[in-house]
């Protein structure tokens, strides 16, 4: 048997967009000779829609889009996915046509409707989830979420609606290697929104939990075609983590391999969203740090993935009070070496001119002087970015977001936040990653001068030449936040389950009494910042966790932490 597996449409609501690439799927499918063909999940409206699916203008136009599927897959089955009304609830469900007819509608367990009629034009059908006839072979349709508890089946189809993280690809093939038979995967395209997640098009074919056939992440192929007889190969291992970085592998070749995963999905997610707009020019302020270092390089590889030059990535340097010449060098090397003309905007005088007409003296280093230097920073970003039609890229990282060490309405703000799925840590391992595969190159030279140079916002006047400001000082070790934060939001570890990991796995590099005195600071912060993730800007949700408030952490910002804080005084008591 002859099968295939198409990542098509997903552009979000624009209905005639994705038709017209699932049609292209399904002409291209019955070319190659397949007499089966598996879509993603919601293809004809794609996935990121919100309340818009509640809008009957988008499921009548779903549901017309549906029938011409239908009537061009003649000759061939075709699973593909689309909303429609149960009742009063809208459900995403997968629609299975042969012979040129809709003739099962499989619901998505998620949305927890499993019986009731959908009315199409022309045809009512019942929910289906029992197995279906296809040239002699049992045909069920199941969702990823339902990979532990698949059906005894000749062909498990899997319409995939899943958001890419590092890592993701090899965890699909395990999760639905444990069937004995065929199984068929279509992720969702990278078409998709990426308001908060980024998809990656994935597709892969098992015959018995071995790999008949796939198409990795964020590939540009959009059609897979295996015959059920060929040749298979054994899945990849899952890398072995990182005992005290537990969302990235242990250092080895994976670690480097998931370090590219984690650069191009953040850059993937921004090329969606240019193009998804008709952008095509960005705006990035270049510090000498480490966030914007790793933001120029997501940005250029967001460039290449459009095709389009480096030209039009306009970076810049904006200088203050607190730059000290080692970041202010390291911003225009770092420029120059990725081949980019740099830009310097001195905003020290500016700043000041601000500073005195609120009534400052200019000198007094309080929060306003701080801060005033990162809001003009973002103002003036945001003006070239209007005056070059682009976007202005984002920095910060998700690590920052979670301590609100960010100026709000100042770094806190971009039109497209590249960072802020990644931990400070991440970061780090990503630019380390990068320079590997890159010696002896100016920028690499640059990129291990800045991965040397203490994390600082450079608020304060430089103290003798050097920085006077050293964030680690003030917040902890970024390692051991990025440790709190992850097991934090993956299972809301309690303080005495993050004591009892974190000493394990930070044994003999840092004290129980080091280790609880940073964990209470990281909750007490944790909680008084939550006001500036409630209103934080779009940006790809890369390592399966997310401060957004729209896809990932839903938390009200007068939140008290009394119990947290509470919890790690007992700790402190008892050690």
């Amino acid at each position: 048997m002859r099968l295939a597996c198409a990542s098509a449409g997903g552009k979000p609501t624009d209905v005639a967009f994705n038709l017209e690439s699932v049609l292209n799927s399904v002409a291209r499918a019955r070319q190659s000779g397949a007499q089966l063909l598996v879509l993603p999940q919601l293809c004809l409206t794609g996935i990121g829609c919100g309340d818009l699916f509640k809008s009957d203008t988008l499921l009548q136009a779903a549901a017309a889009a549906a029938w011409e599927v239908a009537a061009a897959a003649q000759g061939m089955t075709c699973v593909f996915g689309l909303p429609v009304r149960v009742e009063e609830q809208v459900v995403s469900v997968a629609a299975v046509a042969q012979d040129g007819m809709l003739i099962a509608l499989v619901p998505d367990p998620a949305y927890g409707m499993t019986s009731g009629l959908v009315h199409l034009p022309g045809l009512t059908l019942p929910l289906f989830q029992d197995a279906l006839q296809i040239d002699g072979l049992t045909l069920a349709v199941r969702f990823p979420q339902q990979a532990g508890e698949l059906p005894e089946a000749d062909i498990i189809a899997v319409p995939g609606g899943e958001p890419f993280h590092a890592g993701a690809g090899e965890e699909r093939v395990h999760q639905l290697a444990g069937h004995m038979g065929l199984v068929l995967y279509a992720n969702a395209s990278v078409r998709e929104s990426t308001t908060d997640y980024v998809y990656d098009g994935q597709m892969f074919m098992l015959r018995d939990g071995w790999i008949l056939g796939q198409v990795q992440p964020f590939s540009e192929d959009t059609l897979l075609v295996c015959d059920s007889d060929g040749t298979t190969q054994k899945p990849q291992l899952l890398p072995e983590r990182d005992a005290r970085y537990p969302y990235a592998p242990v250092p080895c070749p994976a670690r480097d391999m998931w370090c590219r995963e984690v650069l191009h999905a953040a850059a993937q997610g921004l090329a969606t969203r240019m193009a998804n707009i008709g952008v095509k020019s960005l705006m990035l302020g270049v510090s000498g740090g480490l966030d914007s270092a790793h933001a120029l390089l997501v940005s250029l590889r967001a460039l290449d993935i459009l095709g389009l030059p480096k030209d039009n990535l306009h970076a810049v340097s904006l200088p203050a009070f607190g730059s000290t010449q080692r970041t202010q060098n390291n911003a225009v090397r770092l420029m120059e070496g990725l081949g980019l003309v740099p830009r310097v905007i001195p905003i020290g005088d500016s700043v000041a001119r601000h500073l005195a007409d609120i009534g400052h003296d200019g000198t007094t280093p309080d929060a306003a002087y701080e801060n005033a230097q990162a809001r003009e920073r973002t103002q003036v970003l945001m003006d070239l970015a209007n005056m070059v039609n682009g976007l202005m890229v984002g920095p910060g990282d998700m690590s920052e977001l979670a301590l609100g060490f960010t100026t709000y309405g100042g770094d806190h703000m971009s039109m497209y936040a590249v960072n802020s799925g990644l931990y400070k840590s991440v970061i780090r391992m990503s630019v380390e990653a990068w320079a590997r595969a890159h010696p002896g190159t100016q920028a690499v030279q640059v990129l291990l001068d800045i991965l040397d140079t203490p994390v600082s916002p450079e608020l304060l006047p430089p103290k003798d030449g050097q920085m006077a400001q050293k964030t680690e000082d003030i917040v902890g070790p970024y390692e051991l936040n990025d440790f709190f934060l992850h097991h934090f939001l993956r299972d809301f570890a309690t303080p005495q389950q993050l004591m009892a990991r974190a000493g394990q796995a930070f044994a003999g590099q840092y004290t129980k009494p080091v280790i609880a005195g940073w964990m209470k600071k990281f909750f007490r912060r944790f909680f008084v910042s939550q006001f500036k993730r409630s209103c934080m800007p779009d940006g790809p949700q890369v390592l399966g966790v997310s401060l957004s408030p729209r896809g990932g952490l839903s938390m009200p910002s007068d939140a008290a932490s009394r119990l947290w804080l509470d919890a790690c005084n007992d700790i402190i008591k008892t050690i």
